[in-house]
């Protein structure tokens, strides 16, 4: 089955708006986590290091599972 050129760009669109979508979801979830520690109250500095500090662990620990995943199913 051959695709045509016209198929393939109404693959890729759907494929974009999908991608997009997702995106969506990630960065609102990430945002709302900021937010709840923008929004707690703090004794001091070492307090909101300590937060940010746990929220680029997890970050990172997030993006090294997917990582892990786009690297196995290559």
């Amino acid at each position: 089955m051959e695709i045509n050129e016209k198929m393939m760009r109404e693959l890729r669109k759907k494929f974009d708006i999908e991608a997009n979508k997702k995106e969506i979801e990630i960065v609102d979830h990430w945002k709302r986590e900021f937010e709840a520690i923008y929004k707690k109250k703090y004794d001091n500095l070492a307090a909101i290091q300590v937060e940010m500090k746990r929220m680029i662990e997890r970050m990172g620990n997030r993006i090294s599972i997917l990582t892990k995943m786009v690297r196995d199913e290559s």
